[in-house]
């Protein structure tokens, strides 16, 4: 009967050999459907906030939340000493040991050292208020103070979530990692706009403050909660090994905070030499991309554990063969869902209410830079997981130098769109030496993993 299907004793078709291949290949790609539907709607309801918020608070209000979100954000990786990065490399490794005592304290004294960090943020803030290096009377008579005051509580609580959230995603638990901190946020900010607008009461910038830290410790807690159903926290060691934070930390730390400049470079560069049309055009481009591009960052969630075990066993060809992987899917992600916005450019210029040969040419010149992005695949990944960080920061630090470098002559002689060149320019650039990097590191330093 060959592969042909065949009824069991019961009269139910039993599935054929290609049925079953074809189901087989199918369960394989539940998890990356899974995660992609998780981003997709966590991408979704951040827009629906965005919407929400606009309507019940205005402009102003979201100002307000993206200057809390951008802030909290920098400020968290600060704070969090690449200690997030390096628990997702160690546990990646302890976990299948089962060693999940030395986990448990290494998640114990990363907190601890966050908690340090904000201590001393939260006093040397007090300490410039007292000896009048702020004008605290124009501060107080703004919303400025409320922002400080919750980017002073948000960031510490940022830094803690990503901090489980890596862990999370390095004990094999990658979509529920995904979809608490990506879900909660902006699910707790809808439930203050529905209160608020059930009563009627008006949506200040307090409400949407508490809002946002309120979302950054729900987020917290969730996670928290989820690793410990995987690992006993409450493990009576106080004590281990004086080395569980390695040198590499130091770069995974300024590497981390690096990336969040390069991310927010063109926020905090443009207002300099473009008026806020164009600045409004480009942030429309850069969202739409921005779909494409997080859905790549989704496999971060997937193969930064396995490039940190492939690592920890010493195992280079593995390394080379996750490498390869990320490339492929990377770019079969990006292409169509790029592809589909350039051509559907002429009626998003419509829903957003911007200049459609103008957002054309922006959503051109970042989809370039973003396709080196995608085919160059998750290199700085791997040189983070593998033992490589001061490479990938070495990476970032020149990315960075010649961007800013150059960035007042373009600024002055191209406006906006010479920015938008120089910065997609700069993101090739990063990614590529980042990739040669990697491939140097795979032949050289890889054989002695």
């Amino acid at each position: 009967m060959g592969a042909e299907a065949y009824q069991t004793p019961s009269g139910d078709l039993a599935p054929s050999g290609e049925q079953t291949k074809g189901w087989n290949g199918f369960r394989r790609c539940l998890p990356a459907l899974r995660l992609a539907t998780s981003r997709g709607s966590a991408v979704g309801l951040q827009l629906l906030v965005q919407v929400v918020v606009g309507a019940l608070a205005g402009s102003a209000g979201l100002g307000v939340l993206q200057l809390f979100m951008s802030w909290s954000s920098m400020l968290a990786e600060v704070l969090g000493q690449g200690l997030p990065t390096h628990s997702m490399r160690r546990v990646a490794v302890l976990y299948p040991r089962g060693d999940t005592d030395k986990i448990a304290l290494i998640l114990k004294r990363a907190t601890r050292r966050i908690l340090g960090a904000a201590v001393l943020l939260i006093l040397s803030g007090v300490a410039f208020s007292v000896i009048g290096l702020f004008d605290a009377q124009k501060v107080l008579e703004s919303d400025s103070i409320l922002v400080v005051m919750a980017v002073f509580i948000g960031a510490p609580l940022f830094a803690w979530q990503r901090l489980w959230a890596e862990t999370l995603k390095a004990v094999d638990a990658p979509l529920v990692a995904v979809t608490l901190e990506n879900l909660l946020i902006p699910l707790v900010a809808l439930v203050f706009c529905s209160v608020y607008w059930a009563f009627g009461w008006p949506l200040n910038t307090l409400t949407l403050l508490v809002a946002g830290v309120s979302g950054f410790a729900a987020t917290w807690l969730g996670l928290v909660g989820s690793v410990s159903k995987r690992i006993d926290l409450n493990s009576k060691v106080s004590h281990g090994e004086r080395k569980l934070f390695d040198e590499e930390l130091c770069s995974l730390w300024l590497s981390g905070v690096l990336s969040i400049v390069f991310l927010h470079l063109p926020f905090l560069v443009l207002p300099w030499y473009a008026n806020t049309s164009d600045i409004g055009i480009y942030a429309v481009a850069h969202k739409l991309v921005n779909v494409a591009t997080t859905l790549l960052i989704l496999l971060g969630a997937v193969f930064g554990p396995a490039f940190a075990r492939a690592a920890g066993h010493k195992n280079r060809r593995e390394l080379w063969r996750l490498l390869w992987k990320t490339q492929v899917i990377s770019t079969a992600i990006f292409v169509p869902i790029t592809a589909t916005l350039l051509l559907s450019s002429g009626p998003l210029s419509t829903v957003f209410n911007v200049d459609g040969r103008l957002l054309m040419s922006y959503l051109l010149i970042l989809s370039l830079g973003h396709l080196v992005n995608s085919i160059t695949g998750l290199s700085g990944v791997l040189l983070n997981m593998s033992g490589g960080a001061r490479l990938e920061l070495g990476a970032l630090c020149l990315s960075l130098f010649l961007a800013l470098s150059i960035t007042p002559v373009v600024g002055a002689n191209y406006g906006a769109i010479g920015l938008a060149w120089l910065f997609s320019i700069t993101i090739i650039f990063k990614n590529v030496v980042s990739y040669l990097l990697a491939i140097r590191y795979l032949k050289t330093v890889g054989e002695v993993l």
